[in-house]
């Protein structure tokens, strides 16, 4: 599918793990014993060891992802998705723009694993479920749902069927929402996720995922 950022060189557990290798042979050539290192060397080694840690634990979403909540999607809605990515990229968490803004902060473009244009990429990612849920919305509404008393209804519990709040793939450091705010962020992933089928998949695709609309969480 069409993003407004564009495709990524490669796919994102791709990319992530090449930077990931990259920093890890950065900061090998960097490491000093303690003893000899500068102050500044020594923040340095402790943030790039942060990044490896960060990047180990989105690697470590993406793969539960594709595991687990990607099929559960699947057999739901009877849809194979084109490419995982397209989930991915709705179930990544705003804290992870931290991440893409302090890499190349951090090192000169030309040193770095991948074009700077694809890390830039990854912190816009966020604003995909956002956009994805809007178009998921006003399809419903207008194509789907059509009718003088049409209207979404409350789509929470279909996130909670997918578990896809649970399935986020953010920092250690991410904002855990409570009440209507969890309730609103659960809303804009499923009413997404129904988005995405419909740019992948098409009206009908979209159209045989309705009965799901009035199911509570999976048992």
């Amino acid at each position: 599918m069409t993003y407004e950022y564009g495709p990524l060189s490669r796919s994102i557990e791709e990319t992530l793990t090449t930077i990931q290798g990259w920093l890890m042979r950065e900061y090998r050539a960097e490491f000093l014993p303690a003893c000899r290192r500068s102050p500044r060397r020594t923040r340095r080694l402790r943030r790039m060891r942060g990044w490896i840690r960060e990047i180990d634990r989105l690697v470590s979403g993406i793969d539960r992802v594709k595991r687990v909540t990607l099929p559960r999607i699947e057999r739901d809605t009877g849809y194979a998705f084109q490419d995982p990515d397209g989930l991915l990229r709705i179930l990544m968490d705003n804290s992870t723009r931290r991440l893409f803004s302090g890499i190349p902060e951090g090192f000169p473009e030309d040193r770095l694993p991948i074009p700077a244009k694809d890390i830039d990429m990854l912190g816009k990612f966020p604003d995909d479920a956002r956009a994805l849920a809007l178009i998921g919305d006003v399809t419903l509404r207008l194509k789907v749902l059509s009718g003088p008393h049409a209207g979404v209804p409350g789509l929470a519990p279909l996130s909670d069927r997918w578990k896809l709040h649970e399935s986020k793939i953010g920092l250690e450091c991410r904002h855990r929402p409570v009440g209507r705010a969890l309730e609103q962020e659960k809303e804009i992933l499923a009413v997404a996720v129904l988005g995405l089928l419909y740019v992948e998949g098409g009206i009908d695709v979209l159209r045989a995922a309705v009965p799901l609309l009035a199911c509570g969480p999976a048992g």
